[in-house]
């Protein structure tokens, strides 16, 4: 019997790591429990979330991993890349007999250093290649460094939607996701992978497209969660939840409407009003949409040039029209921000009355177009230590300070800039604002 454990961590950087769901780490897993008979393989998940970072409490959860022919990791965010290193290691001294092999977002991103602490790493999806993987360590063979697929080699529409039973159902739903909604049973889905857009500070369009799941398969995930778990509500963590394309968009809303399932989701404000108006009719409750700067010159820095103040307010009018609540999501620091960037970001939402907001401090992201090329965009230090990368000042304490892991010159491209404590500063006095008004969760 060949035996394989996907390694979750403890998410450190969130104030409540089992409100949201290791989706991909429970996608792989069940595409290799498909690939394989039961007397085959055996795949499971050594799920650390909840567990406190780099304590006794961690350490002590880790020594207790049995041992196993291969260990995989999917390193998605940056933050978490530090303590999967870690976790890895002491895998290796308890048994040095096992392989470690680790994809996702941050893999891609930062191979070579990957490499020097995985026996392999697969860029791109894992599909296919944690097969490859798989098949050659059983059958006796070496493994390559690096597998690599592209992502229009593996479509994303009939591949098999994640089984849950690999985690207790107390790690699967939650009340929490949807609890300013009364909290019906929810949980997270992906209905597709990857983003059209260029965002210089992001690398979530890895894809550079839009893989949509087929109809079918949307409606097989979501009776499978109803009957299952019971489950009322989705969160769907597409990039772009509402897809451009106005047809393939439908596709989603009648699956959600038929499933009779309420839902939230994150969009863009390209999002037209008929578009609104079905998904409201579907069961959307809200929509979170990047507006990320009320400065429109830091729009053009970034290359979101797209959006505009005005089409931000007309998506937020279209979305009040059909009764569908907004949180907005700002960025704090971006390069080119005015001196009075948090009185008008106050301004703005006063105007605007969104019900929610989400604040995040920039966080060069490994692999983005400002990570890449930092001198253009006037930043004069990057901090390598990756466990500083998960975005998150000052939303639910004063004590939550994960960043800022950058440093700009004094005098920038496009002027003088905000020292990290000012950036602090004006983070903590709008998230302050917002916190007295309950627009955070």
């Amino acid at each position: 019997m060949y035996t394989i454990s996907f390694i979750v961590p403890s998410w450190h950087y969130w104030v409540n790591p089992l409100k949201h769901q290791p989706y991909w780490e429970l996608y792989y897993a069940t595409n290799l429990r498909k690939s394989y008979s039961a007397n085959e393989v055996t795949v499971n998940l050594e799920d650390f979330r909840g567990t406190a970072k780099q304590s006794k409490d961690l350490l002590d959860a880790v020594k207790k991993v049995p041992e196993r022919n291969l260990y995989l990791y999917w390193i998605f965010k940056s933050g978490d890349a530090m303590e999967v290193y870690s976790i890895a290691k002491i895998l290796k001294e308890m048994y040095p007999n096992s392989k470690h092999v680790a994809g996702g977002t941050h893999v891609d991103m930062c191979t070579s250093e990957c490499l020097e602490h995985f026996d392999a790493v697969v860029v791109g999806p894992g599909e296919i290649s944690f097969r490859k993987v798989v098949d050659s360590l059983r059958s006796g063979g070496s493994l390559e460094k690096a597998y690599q697929q592209k992502y229009l080699e593996v479509p994303f529409k009939d591949t098999p939607y994640p089984q849950r039973d690999f985690l207790p159902i107390e790690k699967i739903v939650n009340k929490e996701l949807f609890s300013q909604y009364g909290g019906p049973t929810g949980t997270l889905v992906y209905f597709s992978r990857g983003c059209i857009y260029h965002c210089a500070f992001c690398v979530y369009n890895n894809p550079n497209l839009l893989q949509v799941r087929g109809p079918e398969m949307m409606r097989a995930e979501l009776a499978y969660l109803k009957e299952n778990y019971k489950i009322e509500a989705v969160l769907l963590k597409d990039e772009v939840a509402i897809h451009p394309n106005s047809k393939i968009s439908m596709m989603t809303f009648q699956a959600l409407g038929e499933a009779g399932m309420l839902w939230r989701g994150q969009t863009t404000s390209r999002a037209s009003y008929d578009q609104l108006k079905m998904a409201k009719e579907s069961g959307c409750l809200e929509l979170a949409v990047g507006v990320e700067t009320v400065d429109d010159k830091v729009m053009e820095i970034i290359d979101k040039r797209w959006q505009s103040e005005k089409q931000i307010r007309d998506f937020m009018d279209n979305c009040k029209k059909v009764g569908i609540k907004i949180k907005i999501c700002f960025i704090f620091g971006l390069p080119g921000e005015s001196q009075d960037i948090a009185e008008k970001t106050i301004r703005f939402l006063e105007g605007t009355q969104p019900e929610f907001v989400s604040l995040s401090g920039f966080c060069p992201i490994p692999g983005s177009p400002m990570f890449k090329d930092p001198k253009r965009y006037g930043i004069k230090f990057i901090d390598k230590n990756w466990d500083k990368h998960a975005h998150l000042l000052y939303r639910f304490s004063n004590e939550e300070e994960v960043g800022l892991p950058f440093e700009y010159e004094k005098v920038t491209p496009w002027g003088p800039s905000f020292s990290r404590e000012q950036i602090s500063d004006n983070i903590r006095q709008v998230q302050r604002w917002l916190e007295a008004r309950g627009m955070i969760y």
